[in-house]
């Protein structure tokens, strides 16, 4: 027998005698992703191999008339995730209870001691509102309220990951427990929602690492478990800093991405990437990819006469498709999806003219191609929402139409001011700064003389709100602490300034006088 024979059957008879594991446990999550009117997905995460197993209730009922998911698998090769596909009996709009059962044995996950103790994290759901034809005798549409909240930069500490001899880049983890207290319907998260290492971004088992010991944090949980989460990626959790479409290991970041996500859907068949859309009431969400397609060179045009992309030409033309598609069923009331606003998810900031190297102006015929297709189609209630800067502020961009389609710039009705929005949050937990001083788009919607822009972490929520016939959203940015800083000068506690009030009809594109 060889010496490696030996070794061999002595690793053998030792495992054999070891004392087995204990049993499995839900290591992290719940967590609802994506609703619609029949099934709603929620993730889960496991310590080791296991079956995973929800049962859920409506809520005027109690567990003893739960119903229950099939039975999914949990596997190493997959991080020990599962997503857990509930589609039986859900009725639209309907809130429910649920509870994960792992091997059999219900999880009961509490809340972080210095938060609630000894309490365990109430865990719901909800099946997508139903919004379209919704006949009565004097209402076409079912309006109902909703509340998104959005967030960017979530970096989460990690001895023998971090830099040595710096102060821990990231702090004030409470930030998630703030958003819960919001109760939030949805989350956005808009990219670098976690930091890949050095350790991390070389292989599958190293970026599996840093989502599962960043999602493993108390003050997570009750925000996951109790929120609908959709995301986009920037280039933290996409791979090293900076890095666009060069990157060779794309491929599994995307398939890490897709791992701990629940979106409704991921790239299409003939356009690879992480880009997306969802419908919630009257706001459509696009969740755009930002570093599949991205040329990092400086050069412009690039070479071979081509323009430098960030989003490439395919998704460009996705998006332009299906905004032109929801924007001819919003001609009446009468018609599906009459969406109010149109929300464009990017990693980068898509407006800030301060000469942000990495915003998205910086891809002059690629942002420019965009902006003139959105005026030239009469694109309505368009707001882009994105992270990155590690600050907050509002940007707005006016397009006064030039009546010649097809010439860049040129694009819309003669003389018609088009007016376009950002709204930039930054940073959850990373490090933060004041932001730049001298940004020209920016839109000062606070109250105070000395303040314009958010210079601290934070996270901001979005309200829809109002009858059918004059819709808004408010804007409301908060601290750590869950403090509105956006507030009005001599308003209530949560009251945000005028401002930040956007109203649908005041979002509305040009349209051509009728005679």
């Amino acid at each position: 027998m060889t010496a490696r024979q030996v070794l061999a059957l002595l690793l053998l008879v030792t495992a054999h005698n070891m004392p087995s594991w204990a049993e499995p446990l839900l290591l992290n999550g719940p967590m609802p992703g994506t609703s619609t009117m029949e099934s709603v997905v929620i993730w889960t995460q496991t310590s080791e191999p296991a079956s995973v197993q929800i049962a859920y209730w409506p809520f005027d009922t109690d567990e003893s008339d739960a119903l229950w998911s099939s039975t999914y698998q949990t596997e190493a090769s997959s991080a020990h995730v599962a997503k857990v596909l509930i589609n039986e009996k859900l009725a639209p709009g309907q809130r429910y209870h649920y509870a994960v059962y792992v091997d059999g044995q219900k999880q009961s996950p509490s809340f972080r001691n210095d938060y609630k103790a000894n309490t365990s994290v109430p865990m719901r759901f909800q099946a997508k509102p139903r919004w379209r034809f919704v006949p009565s005798e004097d209402q076409r549409h079912s309006v109902f309220d909703f509340r998104i909240a959005v967030g960017s930069c979530s970096y989460i500490n990690e001895d023998g990951y971090d830099r040595e001899g710096q102060d821990p880049y990231g702090a004030k983890y409470h930030i998630f427990e703030s958003i819960y207290e919001k109760k939030p319907d949805l989350m956005l998260w808009l990219g670098d929602n976690v930091y890949y290492r050095e350790n991390d971004f070389e292989s599958r088992s190293g970026m599996q690492h840093r989502w599962t010991h960043d999602r493993a944090i108390p003050e997570l949980r009750p925000l996951l478990a109790n929120t609908h989460h959709f995301a986009i990626w920037d280039d933290h959790d996409y791979g090293p800093n900076d890095i666009g479409r060069s990157y060779p290991l794309k491929g599994i970041a995307k398939e890490t991405f897709d791992l701990f996500w629940a979106n409704p859907s991921s790239g299409l068949p003939e356009t690879p990437g992480i880009f997306t859309f969802f419908n919630w009431g009257d706001a459509n969400v696009y969740m755009l990819d930002n570093r599949s397609y991205l040329a990092t060179a400086t050069s412009n045009p690039e070479a071979f006469g081509k323009s430098k992309p960030m989003l490439g030409e395919e998704q460009v033309q996705w998006l332009i498709d299906h905004l032109v598609w929801a924007q001819s069923q919003m001609k009446s009331d009468s018609s599906s999806y009459p969406a109010r606003f149109n929300l464009i998810c990017l990693g980068n900031q898509a407006l800030n003219a301060s000469g942000n190297p990495h915003g998205y102006r910086n891809f002059k015929d690629e942002w420019q191609y965009l902006i003139d297709r959105i005026v030239e189609e009469g694109i309505d209630g368009v707001i882009f929402l994105s992270g990155d800067v590690h600050f907050g502020e509002v940007n707005q961009f006016k397009y006064t139409g030039g009546g010649q389609a097809g010439v860049p710039g040129k694009a819309g009705i003669l003389g018609e001011v088009y007016t376009l929005h950002e709204l930039t949050t930054s940073s959850l937990t990373a490090g933060s700064w004041a932001g730049h001083a001298n940004n020209p788009a920016r839109l000062d919607i606070f109250d105070e003389e000395d303040i314009d822009r958010v210079g601290q972490r934070n996270f901001m929520t979005l309200d829809f709100k109002g009858p059918l016939e004059n819709r808004r959203m408010e804007l409301r940015y908060f601290d750590s602490d869950g403090k509105l800083l956006n507030r009005k000068m001599n308003g209530g506690e949560n009251e945000p300034t005028d401002a930040s009030l956007f109203f649908a009809n005041a979002l509305r594109a040009p349209r051509e006088k009728q005679d």
